[in-house]
């Protein structure tokens, strides 16, 4: 059989870890550039992609398939644990781990090696912005994504959260529809975190 050259847009969000969201926003911005089959679908060259994750610092789907690790950084261990059980929901195919600090987390990063960091900016004692950059500034992790949990109403402390290397902000509190969009996890929860401060 010969290999695939051109993607969907679920493809292209699956090889590039990222939400379908993110991909139609870079898409968009003229980051990403598709053409139009007869079909009316949007296809993406293969290439493109590897060379857009390239000049991105991203790193690619798993090869092996694996679990999609989500690293959760949040203070408030109340919050921690929904989340934990929120995702536990469909334990084949995740694999979560929770921190409540900026040390620990970073020990974490390490061992754990998550694909998706979700990261509390609003940790007291610590500077969230300091630890997004950190994470994005290491070779080691670069790649991984950063989903910021804050209450980030205001679009300047938005900016500023974007501009410290996070792809999204989840506004607290927390709705968790839209935190699974955000990842780009297609299942519906049997447990809400909607309304959490």
């Amino acid at each position: 059989m010969a290999k695939k050259t051109n993607l969907s847009d679920a493809e292209v969000a699956t090889l590039l870890m990222a939400s379908p969201v993110t991909v139609c926003e870079w898409l968009q911005q003229g980051m990403l550039h598709a053409r139009i089959d007869v079909g009316g679908s949007r296809q993406f060259s293969l290439q493109d992609m590897h060379h857009f994750a390239r000049e991105q610092s991203l790193g690619l789907g798993r090869p092996d398939r694996g679990k999609l690790r989500i690293l959760i950084v949040e203070s408030d261990r109340r919050l921690s644990h929904l989340l934990m059980n929120l995702f536990d929901t469909s334990s084949g195919t995740l694999e979560t781990c929770a921190v409540h600090d900026a040390f620990d987390a970073g020990r974490k990063m390490l061992t754990f090696r998550p694909d998706v960091v979700l990261l509390d900016f609003n940790m007291p004692r610590h500077d969230g912005f300091e630890v997004c950059r950190h994470i994005k500034a290491d070779p080691a992790s670069h790649g991984v994504r950063i989903i910021a949990l804050a209450r980030c109403a205001d679009v300047a402390l938005k900016q500023r959260i974007m501009m410290a290397g996070a792809e999204a902000c989840v506004a607290k509190p927390l709705s968790s529809r839209a935190l699974f969009e955000t990842i780009g996890l297609s299942f519906e929860p049997r447990v809400q975190v909607d309304c959490l401060q």
